[in-house]
């Protein structure tokens, strides 16, 4: 077989966000003259999406047909996999381990007709599953990710690789570097809210209401989740040999309320408020109420191959090894044999893909790059009681369509939390410490029960949820540098 795709960075097509320095499309639509192709019209209909790679969304699948051109009489058979890998590289004493673990292996084999010839079209359809179990970890699919720095790196890629053996030997080709072909693909999941959140947050009327004294169970409402923050002593203060010391009165001073459970979508306006609870000392309450601030911040977490396992295996060994243990994507009954290598060129149960990788004793500490995205806005503050100040405010969930929550295992994850701080004042920071809570949450691309209005105007074909390929654009951006 000889290449019929070119391989540029699967991305976005240059008209989807205004860039012009994207290339031209991954995949041709006229095959040379070769053993094998893939017939690329089914898959390149996907690029109504606009992007150029073909991008699938939730429970979605990958339609395709095979057509042999040239000499059929040596072909074995065919099989088609879908892939999908972390990469991880972090930058570390004993240079840069680099990581490649394969998460997802689904795999069917076409059912060659006895003597095929040349022109002979053979189709086929493999279903992404829309939930993996990684080190008995069960979590949603991740979608397709990128980000780089100059420490840390980690990418969640898809791939589907067609490959050909010989009659005979039974096995794929080894001489040609040819003999298989990857096709890179873009997945976008899009995720909802389980239950539709909170615009406002309630107006608190009777004193009854206020559960102050409660502790960390704090409950005002089933719709609302309260978290006391932590104080802590400033850096500065004279109590930084003693950090611990004379914190316990201060216990549930300072309280953060959220909409309950805690799953937004990215882009909306997400209600907050604050309890600041000094009913024997109103003074510091309202010093406090000077000195607030509330930020939601975006954090990826990898643990690499330790450095000394990463000289020694490949991603092949890896790979190996992880297949010996339990071989990947085998759904639980009764829909297995429809994951396993088989005779047929259909998926029909999308199932979830399940995979037992290589033990945690493996891999290194995690290690965590965050950055920040919103700060949150206080609207209106009113004072309850005599030292009880109650705050309204609001922060916005990320951008539009760009965010959501995903694992993989114990290996890698990406999560968004709260950072709430309330310093305070500079001059009583020996007498008065501050408080702190980082509170993770969960963000989804889209708004809650959506699905079906959007699948009857699509005609039950899933959409992408093209916003999470922003982050895609920058590893873009690098390979042009």
């Amino acid at each position: 077989m000889t290449d019929i795709f070119t391989v540029p960075s699967a991305f976005f097509n240059s008209d989807a966000f205004g860039s012009t320095s994207l290339s031209t499309p991954t995949y041709s639509s006229i095959p040379n003259s070769t053993e094998i192709s893939l017939d690329a019209e089914p898959l390149s209909r996907r690029r109504v999406w606009r992007t150029r790679s073909p991008a699938y969304g939730l429970n979605d699948r990958i339609e395709g047909s095979v057509r042999l051109n040239g000499p059929t009489e040596h072909i074995g058979d065919i099989s088609i996999n879908l892939e999908g890998n972390l990469l991880v590289s972090v930058l570390g004493d004993g240079g840069t381990p680099r990581s490649n673990l394969l998460f997802l292996s689904r795999s069917i084999t076409l059912p060659l007709s006895r003597h095929p010839l040349v022109g002979d079209e053979y189709p086929f359809t493999i279903s992404i599953p829309s939930e993996i179990t990684v080190q008995d970890v069960t979590a949603l699919t991740p979608p397709s990710f990128y980000r780089c720095n100059d420490d840390l790196s980690g990418e969640i890629v898809y791939s589907l690789k067609i490959s050909m053996t010989r009659r005979g030997s039974r096995v794929s080709f080894k001489p040609e570097p040819n003999e298989t072909k990857i096709i890179p693909i873009l997945y976008f999941p899009k995720t909802r809210p389980m239950d539709p959140p909170l615009s406002t947050m309630p107006k608190l009327l009777l004193d009854h209401d206020l559960r102050f004294t409660s502790g960390p169970s704090l409950s005002i409402s089933e719709h609302i989740d309260s978290f006391p923050l932590k104080p802590h002593w400033s850096s500065l203060s004279s109590h930084v040999k003693h950090p611990a010391g004379g914190l316990e009165s201060f216990k549930n001073c300072a309280i953060f309320s959220l909409p309950a459970p805690q799953s937004f979508v990215s882009g909306e306006r997400i209600p907050f408020f604050l309890s600041l609870v000094f009913p024997h000392s109103p003074a510091q309450g309202a010093m406090y109420t000077k000195n607030i601030k509330v930020s939601l911040w975006k954090q990826l977490t990898v643990r690499p191959l330790k450095s000394s396992l990463a000289k020694l295996f490949t991603r092949a060994k890896i790979s190996s090894a992880k297949t010996s243990q339990s071989r990947s994507s085998i759904p639980d009954p009764p829909h297995n044999k429809d994951d396993q290598r088989s005779n047929s060129p259909f998926e029909r149960s999308p199932g979830h893909s399940r995979s037992n990788s290589l033990s945690i004793d493996m891999y290194g500490p995690p290690v965590t790059q965050r950055w920040y995205l919103k700060t949150g806005r206080l609207e209106t503050c009113s004072e309850y009681s005599e030292g009880v100040h109650l705050l309204w405010g609001s922060i916005d969930a990320g951008y539009l369509g760009q965010g959501c929550s995903w694992k993989v295992g114990h290996l890698a994850q990406l999560q968004y939390f709260f950072e709430i701080e309330i310093d305070a004042p500079a001059h009583m920071e020996d007498h008065l410490p501050s408080f702190k809570l980082q509170k993770v949450v969960e963000l989804t691309t889209d708004c809650w029960e959506t699905m079906n209005r959007e699948l009857q105007s699509t005609g039950g074909l899933p959409a992408p949820a093209l916003g999470l390929g922003r982050c895609l654009l920058e590893k873009e951006l690098n390979q042009n540098m």
